[in-house]
Parts: C-alpha cells; sequence; structure tokens
C-alpha cells in the first residue's frame, strides 16, 4: 500500500496524522503543501490538509483517517478497543481539534485590515479555547498520558493542538501548570519531538 500525505508543517490537523502514520512504523510520503510543487486540491476539492493517497485514492478529514489508519494498521494500538474506552479517547480528539477549529479563524481574520477585524468573535473564540484548555488543565496529571497508562491518539491529539498553540498564541497557555508539565514530558517522544511546527508564518 502506497500512502502520499499532502500536509503543513503547521497544521495540527496534519502533525496529529502525521505522528498516527510514525507511530505505526508505516511508510509514507509527504508532500508539503508550503513549497508549492503540488497543492492539496488536486486530490482535494477543498484544498485543504491533511489529504491521504492510498494506492491513489485521496481520504481527507484528519478524523478520518485517524479512523483509516488505526483499523488499517492495528499494532501498535492506539485507540482502546470497547466502544465507551474509544468515544472517551475520541472526545480528546475532538477537544483538541476545537481548539484548533476557534483558533485557526482568527489567525485568518488578522491577515485583514485592522478595521474590518471581529473582534468580538476573536474574544468569544479565544473564550472557547481557554474553557477547552482548562478541561484539560483538569484531566492532566503533568505526566504520564491523557487516557489510562498507555500512550493514545488522545495524546496525539491533544500535544498537536498544544503545539498549534504554543506556535501561535503561546500566551494563552501562561498559567496552565499541569497542562505544561504533561506537554513538556510527551515531546520526547521522538514522534512528538519530529512533528514540533516550526516557526513558519501562517498561509
Amino acid at each position: 500500500m502506497k500512502l502520499e500525505l499532502f500536509y503543513s508543517p503547521t497544521s495540527p490537523y496534519s502533525r496529529k496524522v502525521r505522528v498516527m502514520l510514525l507511530e505505526k512504523g508505516v511508510p509514507f510520503g509527504l508532500i508539503d503543501i508550503r513549497k508549492g510543487e503540488r497543492h492539496a486540491k488536486e486530490a482535494n476539492p477543498l484544498g485543504k490538509v491533511p489529504t491521504l493517497l492510498v494506492d491513489g485514492t485521496p481520504l481527507f478529514d484528519s478524523v478520518v483517517l485517524t479512523s483509516f489508519i488505526e483499523e488499517t494498521f492495528e499494532t501498535p494500538a492506539l485507540l482502546p478497543r470497547t466502544p465507551f474506552e474509544r468515544a472517551l479517547v475520541r472526545r480528546f480528539e475532538a477537544l483538541a481539534d476545537g481548539i484548533s477549529d476557534v483558533l485557526i479563524p482568527i489567525i485568518v481574520d488578522r491577515k485583514r485590515p485592522e478595521e474590518l477585524q471581529n473582534t468580538a468573535l476573536h474574544q468569544a473564540y479565544i473564550g472557547k479555547a481557554r474553557a477547552a484548555l482548562d478541561l484539560l488543565e483538569e484531566g492532566s496529571s503533568g505526566s504520564g498520558y491523557l487516557h489510562g497508562d498507555v500512550f493514545s491518539l488522545a495524546d496525539i491529539a491533544v500535544v498537536a493542538a498544544l503545539g498549534y498553540v504554543t506556535l501561535r498564541f503561546p500566551e494563552l497557555l501562561l498559567g496552565y501548570d499541569k497542562l505544561n508539565r504533561y506537554h513538556e514530558h510527551q515531546l520526547e517522544r521522538p514522534s512528538l519531538a519530529e512533528t514540533i511546527p516550526p516557526n513558519l508564518p501562517p498561509l
């Protein structure tokens, strides 16, 4: 099976998929859309990353991709086997993706002239991100893992989101002592260290 991943090195959704593939030990090619040689829209009508080519067939949306990867490459397992436990891990994924979902539009809006920016919406979205970070702070022990005693998709998704916050909104992480310790601890893992987003300007 040939896998090629359209990605951006600063995208938290792309990072989540990359880390999952690295953890599974699956060979895959990378197509960096920031280099401009190829664009995701050649395979995905929305032109969004991550987009995964599986023997040339495109799959997209990071949740679709994490499901496909887990079900296709069963070891090491990154999701529990029982439905409820899987849902608990998926809840962390949804929370992590939700943080990125509300912060990325702020970055996009900040590219507009200042007088046209929707600062009220910015504050509302920042409030949503803070509420999610509050919940993660409560659920973090400062070390170890977010669900049970094994590394899982919960950790992958949350670290990907925290990486994006660190890159674009570092001030949001002030005061989250347990969550920051957890993040630092997780970055000792090779797959997460390898994929730390570089300090590149927003697309």
